[in-house]
């Protein structure tokens, strides 16, 4: 395996003080390094002009090679020049649709929910209760529960639940495990957005998340966290009726 091209290796290279094979990996290695490579053809042509001003006797090359020479050194710069300005462009037009996208509300929410790279994984347990209580609100043989006590729950599980609308009809609660120890889950009719899951579980890590939109194939969500209880509303109403409902449920949490 060569060794690496040093600067010492192209001072070498135009003074023509190394052996022929070195020499054909340092021009390996100008081919793929176009900057380098200006920068020796700037010093070779310097070489050159020094030694024909010390030499008298040598007739003066033709006028169109010294040009020949300005225009690939002039060529190799510019094409590097060229590589930057197209990678700073690149990197300013992403920058640039970034901060435009926060000034607009609704592309606001669209890019932080869908084009999140990784939901937290209690969106996924309130995606998994919501299907679940869909599934037990076709059987028959699984009847709803609608009365429970916020503080039984609380003492019980250790979940808070937020204080609900009054015009809000609770249509089935019930305790599942989760990952992290208890969920509860809730199914809700309200009177503007349809039917809602109400989801709220105890989490490992704890984090403080303000109310944020997720969309899945089937249905809508919003969750945020407070320390470590996390909560979610899962729906097919609209994400900013869904994040308008969260963002009145969260301050009623202790």
């Amino acid at each position: 395996m060569s060794s690496p091209v040093t600067e010492t290796d192209l001072l070498a290279y135009v003074d023509d003080q190394i052996d022929v094979a070195r020499r054909i990996e340092i021009e390996d290695y100008l081919a793929r390094n176009p900057e380098a490579a200006a920068q020796v053809m700037a010093d070779l042509k310097i070489r050159d002009a020094l030694r024909l001003s010390t030499a008298g006797n040598l007739p003066r090359p033709p006028e169109r090679m010294f040009e020949a020479a300005g225009r690939l050194e002039r060529g190799l710069a510019w094409r590097e020049f060229g590589f930057k300005i197209r990678r700073v462009a690149a990197v300013a037009a992403l920058i640039g649709f970034g901060w435009f996208a926060h000034a607009q509300i609704g592309l606001f929410e669209i890019a932080d929910s869908a084009a999140s790279p990784k939901l937290p994984a209690f969106v996924e347990d309130a995606l998994h209760s919501h299907n679940t209580a869909l599934l037990r609100a076709r059987m028959t043989s699984q009847p709803e529960t609608a009365s429970y006590d916020p503080a039984e729950i609380a003492a019980e599980t250790g979940i808070e639940l937020p204080m609900l609308p009054k015009d809000w009809r609770v249509v089935d609660v019930q305790v599942f495990p989760s990952r992290d120890g208890h969920c509860v889950e809730m199914v809700i009719e309200t009177k503007n957005i349809g039917r809602l899951s109400l989801f709220a579980a105890h989490v490992s890590a704890f984090h403080v998340i303000a109310p944020t939109t997720a969309r899945f194939d089937s249905a809508s969500a919003v969750y945020w966290q407070t320390g470590q209880l996390a909560y979610a509303l899962t729906g097919t109403a609209s994400e900013n009726a869904m994040r308008r409902v969260a963002l009145a449920l969260a301050p009623t949490l202790h």
